[in-house]
């Protein structure tokens, strides 16, 4: 059974984004702020530049880590659901990450997302089966500014069993994440064996480590860690404008990150990613769901391929400020997109207004947007039990299948059984309101008032309070 697949690039076209990328790393440099990792890459014989904070990586030297880094990872979960990537053949997709903003539909605006709105949105994930593994989804605004993203962690890990995958933003965060993670499953070591995190180390593009970020990504290396190397092109301002020139930095970023976790250790295992898309130019804002944004990922997957690498890459993203046909079409376009080219793992499920914020009811509705991308990729089981030939001589011409055998038998396996869309109220529709926002408003308030999360034992939730309490971080772990 042939599946539908895309591509964007040529054998040829792939190896010249390769040559230049490398030609990027080895003769422009890349920037690590950090005195503390360039010291690590210059004892590993790496070219550093300590006067203008640059590491110049060779092709020997990229080669090495591309041969160490692993082509599979395990992506487990607490719960205990766990794969294997890309060997399992599945394609896992994960709520949106970490915008500081709730879109109310109650009001039509915007507003600042809080710790509660984390705890509701890890709740509402937890139990839309579609959604295979949690970024924490927003800001707690309402937390220190400096420790939000810890107890963005921790509600999420403590109110669902799915896999986390969250970031870190220096290696203090990085260890903590681990210790928490750690505490779950006993140690350090079946944290190594079953990681149920992953975390995303983003680049500031062009090329370019903060010193935190590299901190934390060489850590979470060292722990066994999966690391997802998020780039974030964006086409006109801080990438080139052409979707070549972008695309030759992602895979340069992509390089370097996975260069650097292979030399703090070897087997790190490694994510290759991006996230990216165009300028507007007329305003000079950051526009994703268009179709530079999937060109971009997408020849980004295909260079993945290339070196064999596990995968991740947006998802359903767009620029909508609201819950509109914008929001619809273009999540649709940027999933089908993703789906096609094979990746691995997909985030962006209940984004707005280019991944500044978060809708609840968005990432209801969207899970009906992956059950078709989930349809349209098992394509047609074409076999003696599905052909029809029996249940056509049963019939005969002129007979109707509502009541044969093989209707009750394969329907399940056959169609899709909608969840949003087939629910629609019978009458006129009110043209003032979205008969499918009224339906994820009702859908959201339901869930989040039945849905109890599969939370930690009382000994477990005891263990996680005293991790945090030694990082600062005062939170109640909800327990059983």
């Amino acid at each position: 059974m042939p599946k539908a697949t895309m591509s964007v690039l040529s054998k040829n076209e792939a190896e010249m984004v390769h040559a230049t990328s490398l030609r990027m790393l080895s003769e422009i440099g890349y920037k690590v702020d950090s005195p503390k990792v360039r010291r690590m890459l210059a004892a590993a014989g790496i070219r550093v530049d300590d006067g203008r904070q640059l590491v110049f990586l060779d092709e020997s030297t990229i080669d090495e880590a591309l041969r160490t880094a692993p082509k599979s990872i395990r992506i487990c979960s607490r719960g205990g659901k766990d794969y294997t990537i890309p060997d399992d053949g599945v394609q896992l997709v994960s709520t949106d990450g970490q915008p500081a903003a709730i879109f109310d539909v109650s009001t039509g605006k915007k507003r600042p997302s809080t710790l509660k709105d984390a705890t509701e949105l890890a709740i509402l994930a937890d139990a839309l089966p579609e959604v295979d593994f949690i970024w924490p989804p927003v800001v707690a605004t309402d937390m220190p500014s400096d420790k939000s993203s810890y107890y963005e962690f921790l509600t999420t890990i403590a109110h669902s069993s799915k896999h986390i995958q969250h970031a870190a933003a220096n290696e203090d965060e990085a260890n903590f994440q681990i210790d928490i993670a750690s505490a779950i499953l006993g140690s350090r070591e079946e944290l190594r064996k079953r990681p149920i995190i992953s975390d995303v180390v983003t680049p500031i593009s062009p090329m370019r480590y903060d010193e935190g970020g590299v901190e934390g990504l060489v850590t979470l290396a060292k722990a066994g860690v999966p690391l997802v190397q998020l780039s974030m092109g964006i086409a006109g301002s801080v990438t080139p404008v052409s979707i070549a020139g972008t695309l030759a930095v992602i895979n340069a970023e992509n390089l370097c990150g996975l260069t650097i976790s292979q030399i703090a250790n070897p087997g790190a295992p490694s994510i290759y990613s991006s996230f990216s898309g165009v300028t507007d130019l007329k305003s000079g804002v950051f526009l994703c769901g268009t179709p530079e944004g999937i060109l971009i990922d997408s020849a980004g997957l295909e260079m993945a391929h290339r070196y064999r690498l596990p995968t991740c890459v947006g998802g359903p993203a767009n620029a909508s400020r609201t819950l509109s046909v914008e929001a619809g079409y273009q999540s649709a376009m940027t999933a089908i997109a993703s789906v096609l080219m094979g990746s691995d793992m997909m985030v962006g499920m209940g984004g707005l207004d280019r991944d500044s914020m978060i809708s609840p009811e968005k990432l209801v509705l969207d899970n009906e947007i992956w059950r078709w991308m989930e349809r349209l990729r098992r394509g047609i089981d074409v076999s003696s039990g599905t052909l029809g030939f029996d249940a056509m001589k049963r019939q005969g011409p002129g007979g109707t299948f509502l009541s044969d055998p093989s209707t009750l038998k394969l329907m399940r396996q056959e169609l899709m059984i909608p969840q949003v869309t087939g629910y629609h109220l019978p009458g006129e529709p009110d043209h003032s309101l979205d008969d499918l926002v009224e339906f994820a408003k009702r859908r959201t308030k339901e869930i989040l008032k039945t849905h109890k999360p599969p939370l930690v034992d009382k000994a477990t939730a005891e263990k996680l309070e005293s991790v945090a309490k030694k990082y600062g971080i005062a939170y109640k772990v909800p327990h059983t």
